[in-house]
């Protein structure tokens, strides 16, 4: 279904909205937080509210408001769970079982207390919460559009099964939460949003397939990298990659036991231990530095150009040709003789590899500094 398709048109939105500004309505929003408080099923609160109306085929899955009953300072529901444009302020509503289940379209809490609250199976499209405390909170099976969860704590939440889109996270707090079997498209997140670059791994009796792992991580990763914050977005990108390797190509190499699968496999480490997947330069700069070192230690054992002992002068030799023969600055000042072949072609791959590591240091120098 398209992104719009459960959003109302303005006078739709607007009497949800403001059928609980009425008299009649304002009552019937106390005696649901009371409710919610108390853990009274909110059925019971509005099935003497509900319309009937032969228009409404599909409540739930099509809600349809009849414009010919959104009379001025008129009070109704399309159903018993229906709570599409509630507004809740500064309500401690923690550990309720009473919000599972429930049309909150277009609702609104500001500074409510909604830790280890289930809020599991609830349609959230174009709801607001606000400077909430949704610590624990259950979101299992629910999701919505363009939902806005703002400066809002969700510490150890629970997203398994959920679904949000174009959903604003700016400034929240999801350190610990459990994201198993989630779709998370378009997210917004600002700096202040927090995510643990090793997601949770359990959840109560439930335990989230290491596949799953990469997918919940590139979301993380596209958001920061529409924010433009780059930092977050390389930290997630090389746990995303680090994962698709453990979980995905390693699987796939196990199950097929081919070549291709193997290669895809290692050019992936091997591309992590160089480059940290070209997030981190300095990884460059070190493997360059140790395979040069490796290969001065080479020449020191098989003979310099102009020593075949070790000695003080062969160690600076060796690491003098080494550096020079890895960086393909080729000053031709030393050299090995033609009979030399061997020592020849190590150099020469030495060089070769120089040229491969310094151009990957440029690709990810340039891509840091220049994006």
């Amino acid at each position: 279904m398209e992104r719009d398709g459960f959003k109302f048109d303005l006078e739709t939105q607007r009497f949800i909205k403001n059928r609980w500004d009425t008299e009649v309505g304002q009552r019937v929003r106390q005696e649901i937080i009371d409710g919610i408080k108390n853990s009274v099923e909110i059925r019971a609160i509005l099935d003497d509210y509900v319309l009937e109306h032969p228009e409404n085929i599909d409540p739930y899955g099509h809600p349809i408001y009849p414009k010919t009953e959104m009379r001025e300072n008129s009070f109704w529901v399309l159903t018993q769970d229906d709570l599409r444009g509630i507004h809740i302020y500064n309500e401690d509503l923690s550990s309720s079982p009473c919000l599972e289940k429930k049309a909150l379209s277009y609702s609104s809490f500001y500074n409510c207390n909604l830790s280890s609250t289930n809020m599991e199976m609830a349609d959230y499209s174009y709801s607001r919460f606000e400077k909430c405390n949704m610590e624990e909170v259950v979101f299992a099976a629910s999701g919505g559009f363009s939902v806005r969860i703002i400066d809002c704590n969700l510490k150890g939440a629970c997203f398994w099964q959920s679904g949000f889109r174009g959903c604003d996270l700016s400034g929240s707090d999801l350190s610990g939460a459990y994201f198993e079997g989630a779709l998370l498209e378009d997210l917004r997140v600002d700096y202040k949003t927090k995510f643990d670059l090793e997601l949770a791994g359990s959840w109560k009796n439930r335990e989230m397939p290491g596949d799953q792992r990469p997918d919940i991580l590139r979301s993380i990763r596209l958001a920061y990298e529409k924010a433009e914050l780059w930092a977050h977005m390389d930290a997630f990108l090389y746990k995303e990659k680090v994962a698709q390797r453990k979980f995905i190509l390693w699987k796939s190499f196990q199950e097929n036991k081919s070549i291709q699968g193997f290669y895809g496999w290692l050019s992936s480490l091997l591309l992590g231990a160089l480059s940290g997947y070209t997030t981190k330069p300095i990884r460059v700069i070190v493997m360059a530095g140790a395979l040069s070192l490796i290969f001065a230690a080479l020449y020191l054992m098989l003979g310099t150009p102009s020593h075949t002992e070790i000695s003080a002068a062969a160690i600076m030799e060796s690491l003098y040709f080494s550096f020079t023969t890895f960086a393909t600055l080729g000053y031709g000042d030393i050299s090995y003789s033609a009979c030399h072949p061997y020592l020849r072609i190590l150099s020469t791959a030495e060089a070769w590899m120089g040229a491969i590591t310094l151009s990957l240091f440029v690709v990810v120098l340039a891509r840091k500094v220049f994006r």
